[in-house]
């Protein structure tokens, strides 16, 4: 069932339980007022009439029945009604009106009872009429009968609960018609959105927004929903790039690796150059595992669990310039002015470092060197390449970001983006500029005291 058609049902549902006790109320209350004001009409005539009976009889024996000294008594213009007097054996001693009432047994009892005050209430028919019978007891022994015909008002009565069953049908179905109408409204774009939400599914485009006029929590639910598929589709974009970048990272050293098994498959090759050949291919080996490593927590948003340790940013630097160096054949030259130790991730430094490195040298022309100035805790990378440009240099290490004048080289600046987050691990500060010869100048500022992951853990250097 449709939610359309459940709001409807519900709708006519609780119109039908309010209408009905609205309707069953109206017509208990009218009905009790109706007949209490003609009992309280009985009631009034009969005090009349008892009145004057105990006037003129004191102790009144009725031996048969009278052609009625009482005439004047009974007969009341204003009032139309039956009125009897009967005697304690249920004989009627006196009539006016249109018919005589039955006697009942109560009725007999109470003639009998020569008390005062005692009173039955009841509907009766008489010839097709409905009457309203009051009977009080006299003192002087027998009783007083008065009936009023209530037809008109038993008709009133019927009238009443057919017009309240008509009005009440009439309003539920008003009312049901009036929930079809809103649960259509309220759930017409709701149906879209589902509509809209099976096609994305199918095509598995998100990066078409739902354009649907809604209002109030349907487009509250509207605008979470583009916004949930603005996130989906940047997410897919993404994995999509960090998946192509991860490709590039990893080129680099599984090429060396090639180059370098394939060098050492030549007879011919001196000792030492196979040494310093399988040193470079383990070093390549440990690159391209803490690659992965990084890779995987760049796309996870992760931390690594390595411990942090003390190092020589001069010999860490050193030896990442010099891998670079006889990796790519360029020269990656080290100038050293205040070395400092600090405590970091070893891997992710050295990857950290290679980055900047590789980049510097990726962007540099051929024949030109690299230079690494060490001043303290800041690191610099110099290069004689075409430089960064100022409204460029704010988002060079946001991830997968290019400059328009990079995009056809190879890269989508991956590299720099783990720079960076290398930097917020390590409380570290990242920076960019122009060197000397015109290039780019990109760096790193370690801090002295560095406060690791979430803050936890606080080391400082020595």
């Amino acid at each position: 069932m449709s939610l359309r058609s459940r709001l409807a049902i519900a709708t006519g549902g609780i119109a039908f339980v309010a209408v009905g006790t609205l309707a069953a109320g109206a017509y208990i209350i009218a009905s009790h007022e109706l007949r209490s004001q003609v009992d309280a009409s009985l009631s009034a005539r009969a005090s009349t009439i008892v009145r004057e009976i105990n006037r003129d009889f004191e102790r009144p024996r009725f031996p048969g029945r009278q052609s009625s000294p009482l005439g004047s008594t009974l007969l009341q213009p204003e009032f139309d009604a039956i009125t009897q007097v009967i005697g304690f054996n249920g004989s009627i001693l006196a009539s006016l009106g249109p018919s005589e009432l039955v006697v009942h047994a109560d009725e007999l009892e109470l003639a009998q009872s020569a008390t005062d005050g005692l009173s039955l209430l009841y509907n009766t028919n008489v010839q097709g009429s409905s009457y309203r019978v009051l009977t009080v007891s006299l003192p002087s022994g027998g009783a007083l009968q008065l009936g009023r015909d209530i037809t008109d008002i038993e008709d009133a009565r019927a009238g009443m609960r057919t017009w309240l069953i008509v009005f009440g049908f009439g309003g539920i179905v008003m009312a049901a018609a009036a929930g079809w109408f809103i649960a259509r409204r309220t759930s017409k774009p709701i149906e879209q959105l589902s509509a809209s939400a099976v096609e994305i599914a199918s095509t598995q485009d998100t990066s078409q927004l739902i354009d649907i006029k809604a209002s109030g929590e349907v487009a509250d639910l509207v605008s979470s929903f583009n916004t949930m598929l603005q996130a989906l589709g940047k997410s897919v974009a993404q994995q999509k790039q960090l998946v192509q970048d991860a490709s590039h990272e990893l080129r680099t050293p599984l090429t060396s690796l090639r180059a370098n098994s394939e060098l050492l498959e030549r007879p011919d090759l001196p000792q030492h150059t196979r040494e310093e050949i399988i040193h470079d291919i383990r070093a390549e080996i440990d690159e391209l595992t803490a690659l992965s490593s990084e890779l995987s927590a760049l796309a996870s948003d992760q931390r690594s669990s390595e411990n942090p340790v003390e190092i020589d940013i001069s010999e860490v630097v050193q030896e990442v310039a010099e891998r670079a160096q006889r990796r790519s054949g360029r020269i990656v030259e080290l100038h050293s002015t205040a070395p400092a130790h600090v405590l970091v991730r070893p891997a992710q430094f050295d990857r950290a470092l290679s980055n900047l490195i590789d980049n510097a040298i990726k962007f540099s022309p051929a024949g030109s060197k690299i230079d690494v100035f060490i001043k303290g805790t800041r690191i610099e990378v110099h290069d004689s390449g075409p430089g960064i440009a100022p409204e460029d240099r704010q988002f060079v290490f946001d991830r997968f970001y290019r400059a328009a004048a990079t995009r056809a080289l190879p890269g989508s600046g991956l590299g720099l983006a783990i720079v960076k987050q290398f930097a917020d691990i390590h409380q570290a500060t990242t920076f960019v500029g122009a060197s000397g010869t015109g290039g780019a100048m990109v760096g790193l500022d370690l801090a002295p005291t560095t406060t690791w992951g979430s803050g936890a853990h606080t080391v400082g250097t020595k």
